[in-house]
This record gives structure tokens, C-alpha cells and sequence, in this order.
């Protein structure tokens, strides 16, 4: 297997030269698609072409990263202040030492890096509002990289490798773009995706999505789309009546592109598509509406989640005295949207968070083990047990699932909350703490493991 491509590197900046820039702002009307003229027509390809290469070229000459905005088709979509989110999350994937350009022969690297943070942009948007993936799909690409570059003492990079024609793999095959799970490589063309990107498309994003997509799965699941996503049998059914239906391992990056980048079409023409993605993102790009996100990744918290399920027990509780674990997974599985997003947000939440959940669980008396069945009363006793000074060993207490809140932690206990994604940080520091003032829970139980509160 021949070793990749050294980079190249920068050449020095150009001096700075006037260059026209299309009109335009770094934000738009909700609603009004990318590439739309002052006459609410699309604007013809050829314009939107020389717009973004004049924009690209204003940057390579001047430095100044921010006049991308102008061509960033899913920024504009956000609300001021989720903007400042974005750029804050860009700004910081900009200083990531792991990410590192690397050009084919005949592609020069910009003088002042415009295509590469369009690139960068890419990447942002396929995760904006959910850094844990972001993170996680980083770091998985290093480790892969690191292996096709001969094992643990690889150079520790996330390659993004630009070629003059067609992307290759390395067995020969040609693409406009590659997601190279197993060597941690993004292969794009780099005319092509300059292209796509002045329409409004994001070859970086859509390859980063792949990455997303196949470094974060549950374990044992072999899925078309992340981990986290907590729709996927109604996304599945909703798919099969559209042209997604045989896009395979393609269905998750089209997915992201038609969402993020043209949320006007895809809300137009798939609905119940549009509301599904909308609700995983945590927002609705045509309203400018912010929700929590409905994600199994431990986004939420235990007492909004609790107040949530409270106020619409009757008609999520199936008509019984209890809340299960198998009602809890049917709000995704087959949900209800007439109930606010917030529902199944709690459901996802209580699912992802096994913790939190069996806390729920024994909310009401800590002498009944867990059973899986919530009661009114245990979420209306929730907010006693989080404000109490306990809360810590409280969540500890039930962590690994089994028994009744009766003052015994054991290691198991401890393992499977600092393994559990719902719990806070500030709660997590505690349990590190705890776990630290008590080395004996390292001992088998025979030896009086694990400790009592």
C-alpha cells in the first residue's frame, strides 16, 4: 500500500489586491434559498460560480477568513447568535493540530487557505450542535490514519487530500469524493467541490457525514445512520417512498446535504423527513427555531427530562399507572408528533442515559429495586432527590441497573455511571472524587469492595 501524499507547504500570501464581491450578507430571510436574487429568482449557475471564485479569491488575497460567509450556504441559515456558535466551533476546528491538507500534483494549496475553510465549514456544519460527534469522529479518523500509516505511531493526522480531477482510492477507483474510513482520509476533487460549493452543496460536509456516520455506531449495530440518531424505523419508512430508497451507505450523507444545505426543497417535498432531521439537529432552519435535540447521546438532563414526562404522562404513560422502557423506545419508534419535540427528548434522554434513568426508576422510594416501570409519583419525586446533597451518590447508588437505592456503591456501580453519556460534568467530577476517597472499591467484594453513604 503506497504511503500517502507529504504535504505541501503554504506558499506566501499575495498581496492584497481589490477584487469585486458578489452582493449579498452573511445572513438571509428564513425561507428564501441559497443563491436567490434581489428579484427572488436562482441566480444562473455561471453568476454563482463567478461569485464564489471572486469571493475566494478576495480571501487568498486579503487573509480575511470571514468574507466567507458570504458563500456559506448552511451559516446563513442560523440566527445571530447560533452564527457566533458556528464560528466559535470553526474557529476551533481551525486550531486543531490533528487535521492536515495534503494536494495530489496539480493542485496548488490557497494562498490564504479559502477553499480549505470552506472545507472546514463543511465539517462544521455536518455536526453544528453536537461537538461530542464531532469529537468522536476526529479522533476515530486519527486512530485510523495512524494504522494505515503503520500502526500507533502514526503522525496522528485527519487527512484532507485535494486532487486535480477525480478522487482515487487506493485500489484505483474514481470519485468526485471519498470518506477513506480505514486510512482516516477525506479524497475530494478539488474543481468539483468548488463547484458544488457555489451552488450551495458541500462536498466536505457530505464526506464528513460518511465518517460520522461509520465511526459512530452503537455497538453491534450495523446502521445507515449514526448512533446518536434516534429515529432510524421512521426515517427507514418514510425513505422507502422517495428517491433515497436505494442510496444505501450514500442515504445519511444526502440526508445531511438536502437539511443542512437546502432545507427550503427537502422541507417542500418530504415533510416528515425535514421534521425528523430538524428535531435530531435541535433546530428548524425555516423558522429559526431552537428545541432540544432528540438525540441517544445523553443530550438533556435529568430534570427537565422528569418534568417533561410529568406534564404528559396520560398520554405518553399507555394507559396504565407506569412508564416503560418499551413505551419509552415507542416515542421514537413510532412517534407522536402532535406531543411538543420536548416528549421525545425526555424519552431519549431517559434511553441513552441508563443512569439517569434507573434514578428515575426508584425516584419515588428507594427501597423498590429497579423494574424499569416509571411512576407519576417517582417523577414527581426527581427534583427532591437532584437538589439534595446526595444527588451523586443518589445517581451511584442504581448505576449499573440492579437493586434498590439502599446506601451500597458498588465498583460496578461506579463503571457504569462514568461510562453513562448523561451524566453532567459537574456530577461526573464528583463521582472521580468520591471514587478517589474510596480505593477499596478496586477490591472484589470479598474483600469489602465498593463502599456504603
Amino acid at each position: 500500500m503506497p504511503p500517502p501524499i507529504g504535504p505541501i507547504p503554504l506558499p506566501p500570501p499575495l498581496p492584497p489586491r481589490p477584487i469585486p464581491l458578489p452582493p449579498g450578507a452573511d445572513s438571509r430571510p428564513p425561507g428564501v434559498p441559497y443563491g436567490t436574487g434581489t428579484d427572488g429568482q436562482p441566480k444562473p449557475e455561471q453568476q454563482l460560480q463567478a461569485e464564489f471564485e471572486a469571493t475566494l479569491a478576495s480571501v487568498n488575497a486579503s487573509g480575511d477568513l470571514s468574507t466567507l460567509d458570504a458563500v456559506d450556504n448552511f451559516r446563513q441559515t442560523l440566527t445571530p447568535e447560533l452564527q457566533r456558535q458556528y464560528d466559535a466551533q470553526l474557529e476551533t476546528l481551525r486550531n486543531d493540530p490533528r487535521i492536515e491538507f495534503q494536494y495530489e500534483p496539480g493542485v496548488e494549496p490557497s494562498p490564504n487557505a479559502a477553499l480549505e475553510d470552506m472545507t472546514l465549514r463543511g465539517m462544521v456544519a455536518a455536526t453544528f450542535g453536537n461537538p461530542d460527534i464531532m469529537e468522536s469522529t476526529i479522533t476515530e479518523a486519527v486512530s485510523n490514519n495512524d494504522q494505515y500509516n503503520g500502526g500507533p505511531d502514526g503522525d496522528g493526522y485527519l487527512v484532507l487530500r485535494f486532487y486535480d480531477g477525480p478522487a482515487r482510492t487506493d485500489d484505483g477507483s474514481e470519485a468526485a469524493g471519498w470518506a477513506m474510513y480505514g486510512a482516516g482520509h477525506i479524497r475530494m476533487d478539488a474543481n468539483y467541490t468548488m463547484s458544488a460549493l457555489s451552488k450551495g452543496d458541500s462536498v466536505p460536509q457530505h464526506e464528513f457525514s460518511h465518517l460520522m456516520q461509520g465511526y459512530n455506531q452503537r455497538e453491534g449495530q450495523d446502521s445507515l445512520f449514526p448512533g446518536d440518531f434516534p429515529y432510524e424505523d421512521e426515517m427507514l419508512s418514510a425513505l422507502a417512498s422517495t428517491d433515497f430508497v436505494e442510496r444505501g451507505g450514500e442515504t445519511w450523507p444526502d440526508l445531511q446535504n438536502r437539511f443542512r444545505q437546502y432545507p427550503e426543497t427537502l422541507a417542500r417535498e418530504h415533510p416528515e423527513i425535514y421534521r425528523m432531521m430538524a428535531e435530531y439537529a435541535g433546530y428548524d432552519p425555516l423558522t429559526r427555531q431552537s428545541s432540544p435535540p432528540v438525540r441517544l447521546d445523553g443530550t438533556g438532563d435529568i430534570q427537565s427530562a422528569s418534568a417533561t414526562l410529568r406534564q404528559y404522562f396520560e398520554q405518553v404513560g399507555g394507559g396504565d399507572d407506569f412508564i416503560t422502557v418499551d413505551e419509552l423506545q415507542g416515542m421514537l419508534d413510532n412517534p407522536n408528533f402532535d406531543l411538543p419535540v420536548e416528549v421525545r427528548a425526555a424519552a431519549a434522554f431517559l434511553l441513552s442515559s441508563p443512569a439517569a434513568r434507573y434514578v428515575v426508576d426508584t425516584a419515588a422510594s428507594g427501597k423498590d429495586s429497579v423494574d424499569g416501570r416509571i411512576g407519576l409519583g417517582d417523577l414527581q419525586a426527581v427534583d427532591g432527590l437532584v437538589d439534595s446533597g446526595e444527588y451523586a451518590y443518589v445517581l451511584l447508588d442504581t448505576a449499573a441497573g440492579k437493586g434498590s437505592r439502599d446506601g451500597y456503591i458498588s465498583r460496578n456501580d461506579f463503571m457504569a455511571a462514568l461510562s453513562d453519556p448523561g451524566i453532567p460534568p459537574e456530577i461526573r467530577e464528583q463521582i472521580v472524587e468520591i471514587l478517589g476517597d474510596n480505593p477499596q472499591v478496586h477490591l472484589p467484594p470479598v474483600f469489602g469492595g465498593g463502599i456504603r453513604y
